[in-house]
């Protein structure tokens, strides 16, 4: 009697470790194929202009959510950041004409598609505007 009970406990054990491990597992695979976060670094390849910021504004224009906040001047990188942005998205770029992130503050709005993961975003400069390029 007795040994059917211990029996019967080390059955359930068993399923129910089974069954833990089986959430466990589904939980990390579907990461694998179903990104919900973006990590973002923007990379700052223009000679001539400061990164100021870059923002995720609402189509009308009138909502913006800051994503990277910090200056990034010609040549240097930002801290990757994370946020939960995956689709397409308007974003707007703060930035100046200046190498050492001096004078009148200019804006550039664009429509971007963000995939999740990890995106390095690469914005340069040719024949006076803005290029932005994902590595």
């Amino acid at each position: 009697m007795m040994q059917s009970i211990l029996r019967r406990m080390r059955v359930k054990a068993v399923l129910f470790g089974l069954l833990a491990m089986s959430f466990v597992l589904t939980g990390c695979l579907s990461h694998w194929f179903i990104e919900s976060e973006t990590r973002l670094q923007v990379e700052n390849a223009t000679e001539d202009y400061s990164i100021l910021s870059l923002d995720v504004v609402s189509l009308d224009g009138s909502v913006y959510s800051s994503w990277i906040d910090e200056t990034v001047l010609p040549g240097e990188r930002s801290r990757v950041v994370a946020g939960d942005w995956v689709g397409e998205f308007k974003i707007r770029l703060k930035y100046t004409e200046s190498a050492d992130a001096s004078g009148d503050t200019l804006v550039d709005y664009r429509m971007l598609d963000f995939d999740g993961g990890s995106m390095f975003l690469k914005v340069s400069a040719e024949k006076g505007s803005l290029k932005y390029n994902f590595r």
